[in-house]
């Protein structure tokens, strides 16, 4: 919890000035529209909660999760509209509410939780029949000098699991597609559709924030 509360005051801040081209590539791929609900999970420090509360428009409405405490304070500093809410919660284990969003966000979160398949049950389950999940996410799945290391380095700093982040997701979701042709080698961008039913929680013991 120190390290990330620690992050929202140093490079998450660096992190925002250079989040333009990712943000811009989540809402094409999400295609929102005024008046939908949107889930942002592991919100950060929001960099990207102005442009959602823009896109959804006063008649939507934007929630953020994420549980280091010092995260979510900066983020609720950054919006003011009233249909934007940022909740301080464990991501693996919140209740988002069934059903009440009709797309929802994740970038470079759901690697870092102690429980990616608990994360991202919660994150289908939030949604909606028909509803869709953008992921920009770390991807160590190859075994190659660089992944190794990232892998040593990245459980050693944030409590990496080893889950993989896509495998997880195609064992929620009836459809995983890349948005790239080519996937890098320590990174991967996927949209999620939830074309009917719901997810099965597992339980998670809480070691990283949501974000």
């Amino acid at each position: 919890m120190q390290f990330w509360d620690f992050a929202a005051l140093t490079y998450y801040r660096l992190l925002d000035r250079f989040s333009g081209s990712l943000t811009r590539l989540a809402l094409e791929q999400l295609d929102l529209r005024p008046g939908e609900a949107v889930l942002d999970i592991g919100c950060g420090t929001g960099a990207l909660l102005p442009a959602l509360a823009e896109a959804v428009g006063p008649r939507g409405r934007v929630v953020a999760v994420d549980l280091s405490p010092r995260m979510v304070a900066v983020a609720r500093k950054r919006v003011k509209q009233p249909h934007v809410e940022v909740r301080r919660a464990d991501a693996c284990t919140a209740d988002h509410g069934a059903g009440q969003f009709d797309a929802a966000v994740a970038l470079g979160a759901f690697s870092a939780m102690p429980d990616v398949a608990a994360a991202i049950a919660n994150a289908a389950d939030a949604l909606r029949p028909g509803g869709r999940l953008f992921v920009f996410d770390v991807r160590l799945a190859k075994n190659t000098r660089t992944t190794r290391f990232l892998r040593t380095a990245y459980r050693m700093i944030a409590g990496f699991s080893g889950a993989d982040v896509v495998t997880e997701l195609r064992a929620v979701f009836e459809r995983v597609e890349p948005v790239f042709a080519v996937e890098g080698e320590t990174t991967t961008v996927v949209m999620a559709r939830k074309v009917t039913g719901t997810a099965t929680r597992s339980a998670c013991t809480p070691s990283r924030p949501a974000g």
